[in-house]
């Protein structure tokens, strides 16, 4: 598949915003397949060591304005993106408990098992205005490769459901904050006649939710690492060629875009 084809894809796990109520990342079932088979530890402990601007460049593949930046621009603004997430954890308890958070918030927060009607798997959903669903058997299959492959030492203790909540609370906050908060605010002009167009950059409210789930649980990794742990407990290969794609942005600064099967989150 062509990289500008892919953009087109809405990707993977806190890849997308929630531009409407309800909308979610797509992942489409057609896989490059990996250059080689790869242990998920060595994956998961390569993946730590990447730094931000790795992490920035991988949620800017998944923009449909990605084209229409240089790679400084995308990492400054990744990094104001980043701050933002900061700032919004600082105000709720940092450590508390994500739950307890949510119920604050008078959230309605639903753990089914899976969507209604299948199809697709799906991580976790936010809808417009008070609406969070964590959906538990992808949380559950996580859960079992950490401690099946032993993870523990690398990616702490904390429940995977309650990151993928944190994440949901930053798209709950970015909702409530809509007309000040930097990730919904900040646009780019895209043609001015014969009248202006101002869009936003999706990519900054996921950069953001990462930074916030992050700081708002205390793990010691960015959350982006779940989208291949979380893909890996339903397609192994689907999971390395995304670990691939990501590892490439530590070396060229551009990945190698890739379908994998069809995932809503």
């Amino acid at each position: 598949m062509k990289r500008e084809d892919g953009r087109k894809l809405l990707h993977a796990f806190f890849g997308n915003s929630r531009e409407m109520a309800g909308e979610q990342r797509v992942m489409m079932k057609q896989m490059a397949a990996p250059t080689r088979e790869r242990s998920l530890y060595s994956m998961m402990e390569h993946l730590l060591s990447l730094d931000d601007s790795v992490w920035h460049l991988y949620a800017w593949s998944r923009d449909p304005l990605e084209g229409k930046f240089t790679r400084e621009q995308k990492l400054a603004y990744g990094s104001r993106a980043a701050e933002c997430g900061r700032n919004e954890a600082e105000l709720l308890k940092k450590g508390a408990n994500v739950w307890d958070i949510a119920a604050r918030m008078g959230l309605k927060v639903s753990t089914p098992q899976v969507p209604v009607g299948g199809g697709h798997v799906i991580f976790a959903q936010y809808r417009e205005p008070d609406s969070v669903t964590i959906y538990m058997d992808s949380a559950r299959r996580a859960q079992e490769l950490i401690q099946r492959e032993r993870l523990e030492g690398l990616l702490g203790k904390q429940a995977v459901e309650d990151v993928l909540l944190a994440h949901e609370l930053f798209h709950v906050t970015e909702y409530r904050k809509k007309d000040t908060i930097y990730t919904r605010t900040e646009k780019v002009e895209l043609w001015r006649k014969p009248f202006s167009n101002r869009s936003r950059m999706i990519c900054l409210g996921e950069i953001g939710g990462m930074e916030f789930a992050l700081r708002l649980t205390g793990i010691p990794y960015t959350p982006y690492v779940l989208d291949v742990l979380l893909m890996y407990g339903y397609d192994k290969e689907a999971a390395t060629a995304l670990y691939e794609e990501i590892a490439a942005f530590a070396g060229d600064g551009k990945g190698r875009l890739i379908c994998w099967p069809q995932v809503l989150i």
